[in-house]
This record gives structure tokens, sequence and C-alpha cells, in this order.
């Protein structure tokens, strides 16, 4: 089934507020809800709604950091109901995509925790790599180069 990554408006941001991760995801990722509104806080955000067909199963947000040339990946999640079919890569793929139309080939970051039950694994199928430093002393960085695959 093919995704696709829709801007988030007054019609559908509720349905993706509603959006729930799996009950031992959530020490690991900030509801949509709260995303959104850090997303009103930082400089440049990039965001969208992760849909197959007419039904929202995700979130992404990216922090543009024009200053620095650096994107960052704040936020991934897929609805509990969604996971483990595929989706997850094929919504990694499609961002892949549209961050290098829109921005080019620059490094995308992110981070994740260091917990066996964490995406670490699943950010390394796609493609990221361990940068080696810590983010905050406690969060692995993960790098994916646009310009790589």
């Amino acid at each position: 089934m093919n995704i696709e990554l829709r801007t988030i408006t007054h019609d559908n941001f509720y349905a993706i507020c509603q959006l729930e991760v799996a009950p031992h995801q959530t020490s690991h990722i900030d509801s949509n809800a709260i995303s959104l509104a850090e997303a009103n806080f930082m400089a440049s955000p990039w965001y969208r709604a992760i849909y197959v067909k007419e039904q929202p199963i995700g979130f992404i947000l990216v922090n543009v950091d024009c200053q620095y040339n650096r994107l960052s990946l704040w936020r991934f999640m897929l609805d509990k109901n969604y996971q483990k079919q595929g989706f997850g890569r094929q919504a990694i793929a499609l961002l892949y995509q549209e961050l290098r139309q829109e921005f080019g080939t620059i490094d995308l970051f992110t981070s994740v925790v260091r917990d066996e039950k964490g995406p670490k694994r699943f950010y390394l199928s796609c493609g990221f790599v361990e940068t080696g430093t810590l983010v905050e002393g406690r969060e692995i960085e993960l790098v994916f180069s646009l310009d790589s695959d």
C-alpha cells in the first residue's frame, strides 16, 4: 500500500493528535499534540501527517536549522495499529525524498534513547548510522546523509 505525506491543516490536525503509539513506547516519544505545540517554538519546523489512502497513520516533525544547515528529525511516529506493516520504512523513504527535493543534499540527524525497546534498530535499518555523539548525555545521535542513498 502506498503512503503519502500531507500537510497538517485545521481539517486534519485533531485526527493527527488522536494517533497513539503502543503503551511500551510512550516513554520514548511525546504525543503529537505536544509535538505540534513544540513546532510553534521552532524557527523553521517542517511537519507532515503520514497517510495511507485517506487514513492518517502517523506524524513527522523535522527541525530545520538554517543557520547551521542542519535537519533534525524530532518526531517520527506511527499509530500502534499501523506498526510492523512496512509503513515506517516507506514513510522514512518518502521523507528522504521530500527533504532532498526541498533542502538538497544535507544530513538528517535524529537521536534515540539507549534502550533495547527503543527505535534504534529501526533507524539503522533505514540507513541511519551512529555518529558516536551522545545528545544531552543520554541519547544516541544518528545521521542519514541525504546524498548517500
